[in-house]
């Protein structure tokens, strides 16, 4: 594969087309390592044949890169934080940004499944009803409502966002569970996601009662505890 280091290459044949809990890439990863190959001169039967994945498939990685970059680190294999690589490809298929970032939370807080987001896309596109409608008509359709509290927040030092940009998403999700255990030490239940630049934290109605009842903001709490972290670190 041309392009990308052999390292690279042997992480990207590890996390695609197999089923183990530990990959070495993110999906997201997949796809912008995807892209520099084919950039570089790749075809994509090239590909297809190097990681053993058909054309389809490698579409949709390649459709990932389509998403906001700011809801790109909630993109996963799996877990109650993350949206799965193929529900995340089918969200990528929406046309603006905004609609993005309401499809995307609301998959997360609602626990939509992609062939829900399947539907509500197709009903968007077909009908041009609102997104929020389209939504709202999936959970209804369920026989019992679940909801989920989804909480985003900025990383605000320039220091921090250029080291987690040198890391992997894979570290990176590391380092935020220990920063989830210093903000929510009684909530063993809820998870989060670590991005270059943001972050999530997802739960139920006891961590929106924690996060929301933190007089100084739960992102500058998340802040102090995530700086506290890298320079642990990289002490």
């Amino acid at each position: 594969m041309k392009g990308i280091s052999s390292e690279n290459q042997r992480d990207l044949i590890l996390s695609v087309g197999v089923h183990i809990r530990e990959r070495p890439l993110s999906p997201v990863e997949v796809g912008e390592l995807l892209r520099k190959s084919i950039d570089s001169g790749t075809t994509i039967k090239e590909l297809s044949s190097e990681i053993m994945l058909d054309s389809t498939m490698i579409a949709r990685f390649l459709r990932l890169s389509n998403l906001n970059p700011e809801t790109q680190h909630l993109v996963g294999w799996g877990g109650k934080s993350k949206i799965s690589f193929s529900t995340a490809a089918e969200i990528a298929r929406t046309k603006t940004a905004a609609e993005q970032d309401f499809l995307t939370r609301a998959t997360i807080e609602n626990r939509l499944s992609k062939t829900e987001i399947i539907h509500i896309v197709e009903t968007r596109t077909r009908f041009g009803r609102p997104i929020s409608d389209c939504v709202d008509e999936v959970v209804k359709m369920r026989p019992q409502i679940t909801k989920r509290y989804l909480y985003i927040g900025g990383v605000r030092s320039a220091q921090t966002r250029a080291r987690l940009a040198e890391i992997t998403q894979k570290e990176r999700d590391a380092l935020f569970q220990r920063v989830i255990r210093s903000v929510c030490p009684e909530l063993p239940g809820c998870s989060g996601q670590l991005g270059k630049d943001r972050f999530s934290i997802v739960g139920d109605e006891d961590l929106d009662r924690v996060l929301s009842s933190i007089p100084s903001g739960f992102e500058s709490v998340v802040n102090t505890y995530l700086e506290l972290g890298m320079r642990q670190k990289n002490a």
